[in-house]
């Protein structure tokens, strides 16, 4: 006799086994509460509304909170105890503990003038670099950090002295190396989080291995909690090790950098100095006691008002970006929600609108640098190709000079044109023409239609796969 259709249910929600708990039952324990965070990490790290900044006193790690407590990293719970390069200084932990207030307009404009000392810039990079730095102690709160990259049509245009200052002002900065290796990269970050600052990149792309391994970290250390794998040997073998790549980069370049990496940064172009413009001496033995007093203040103000920064970051929009991409408006939002902070503290209440006028100039150059990618003019010759047919096909050798003239590039051999279409999902294939074999593109209207949306640069709005607004 058949089961009924009620006793099959029946047996179909019943224990797998009888006398035994079912399966949700036994592992409840396991399943009970919320998903564990990760480790804290050291020495920069938010969470529970709270900014921590990893200190060594006395030689043994621990964490100064923002609410003005001081625990062992060990009782914090915290990983990576590499501070090596740590500059809260004593002092500045008496005045946080004992409640000293930094008021972020005074700190903003100090941090300004500093700035303006030593070397001639534009009205806008002052205060955006003052902003930047004032970022890079609390930047472990956002999601996105931006990268600053310093361009400059020649040398002496006074990269290397900014790079200086940043070396001097940011968050357990490092100095200023022109060749970094793939190491230093990837474990700076975990030994002390501190900003990490490279002159003259230019000179390394001529290493293409070790630029492709670099450019993978750098690719992704703009983004909260990613990281790479690397394998070390050990007594029991090949072990995997891994590292975050999320800290703040300043770069200094003459020529262009990748795109990838030029598209995860705010950039500013320097020049030279017009003739009887003049700055102060740089000097680190000289400067060093009034920087520690400006990197205190900036542990204090980033400590103390973390908790706000982060509201406004997660809960404000800012209309002045909506005509930017959505990258765009990833890496200008951490900027932004500090200059909110600035104005409602009692500063000109201009500055968040200053930087929004900057965000949507610099965002002009951004499309402009796009639209000097070959890919729209490849795209624009292949619908060229195709006419008003549905289907289309040609040469490899013709697409090759059609490319070539259009972008007046001196050549193009085949294998450049092949690396050029195939991540554009264009791969080159056989046919007989006659009694003869060619091998070239087909492609159809629908294809290139979709790419002209994807690429074209006035689609630069839509947002990249993967990456969008909060």
């Amino acid at each position: 006799m058949q089961p009924s259709v009620e006793e099959v249910e029946e047996l179909a929600a019943a224990p797998l086994l009888s006398g035994v708990s079912s399966p949700l039952v036994r592992f409840a324990h396991l399943l009970d509460g919320p998903d564990a965070l990760p480790a804290p990490r050291l020495p920069q790290d938010f969470r529970d509304g709270h900014l921590s900044s990893g200190v060594l006193l006395d030689g043994q790690p621990y964490v100064v909170r923002g609410d003005r407590e001081i625990v062992s990293a060990e009782d914090f719970g915290a990983v990576n105890y590499g501070l090596s390069n740590v500059r809260f200084s004593k002092d500045g932990i008496r005045r946080f503990l004992r409640g000293d207030a930094i008021s972020g307009p005074d700190l903003f404009e100090q941090v300004e003038t500093f700035l303006h000392r030593f070397v001639v810039m534009g009205e806008d990079l002052p205060p955006l670099l003052a902003l930047w730095l004032m970022g890079t102690y609390c930047y472990s709160v956002f999601e996105y950090f931006p990268y600053l990259v310093l361009r400059s049509p020649e040398k002496r245009c006074g990269k290397s002295r900014t790079l200086d200052l940043i070396s001097m002002l940011g968050f357990n900065a490092h100095q200023p190396t022109a060749s970094p290796t793939e190491a230093q990269i990837f474990r700076e970050p975990r030994e002390d989080g501190g900003v990490q600052i490279y002159d003259e990149m230019e000179g390394m792309t001529g290493d293409k291995e070790r630029w492709s391994a670099v450019t993978q970290i750098l690719n992704s250390g703009f983004h909260r909690g990613q990281s790479v794998a690397r394998y070390r040997k050990s007594a029991q073998g090949q072990q995997k090790e891994t590292f975050e790549t999320y800290v703040p980069r300043a770069i200094a370049s003459i020529s262009a950098l990748e795109t990838t990496l030029e598209d995860r940064s705010i950039m500013v172009m320097m020049q030279r100095l017009l003739p009887g413009q003049k700055t102060e001496r740089f000097s680190l033995r000289r400067l060093d006691a009034q920087a520690q007093i400006l990197r205190d203040d900036l542990h204090i103000f980033a400590l103390t008002m973390a908790p706000t920064i982060a509201e406004l970051y997660d809960g404000s929009e800012f209309p002045g970006l909506s005509d930017l991409d959505h990258r765009a408006v990833d890496l200008w939002e951490p900027l932004l929600s500090i200059a909110a902070v600035i104005d409602a503290s009692g500063g000109t209440g201009t500055l968040t609108d200053r930087m929004i006028h900057l965000a949507a100039r610099l965002g002009g150059d951004r499309a402009s640098r796009s639209a000097d990618d070959p890919n729209p003019i490849i795209i624009e010759v292949l619908d060229e190709c195709l006419g008003f047919g549905a289907e289309g096909k040609i040469r490899a050798e013709d697409l090759a000079e059609k490319v070539r003239t259009r972008l007046g590039w001196d050549s193009l051999t085949l294998k450049a044109l092949a690396n050029r279409l195939h991540p554009l999902g264009l791969k080159s294939s056989r046919w007989r023409e006659g009694q003869t074999n060619q091998r070239g593109y087909q492609f159809t209207r629908t294809q290139i239609d979709d790419l002209a949306r994807r690429y074209t640069p006035g689609n630069l709005e839509q947002p990249e796969h993967g990456t969008g607004n909060k």
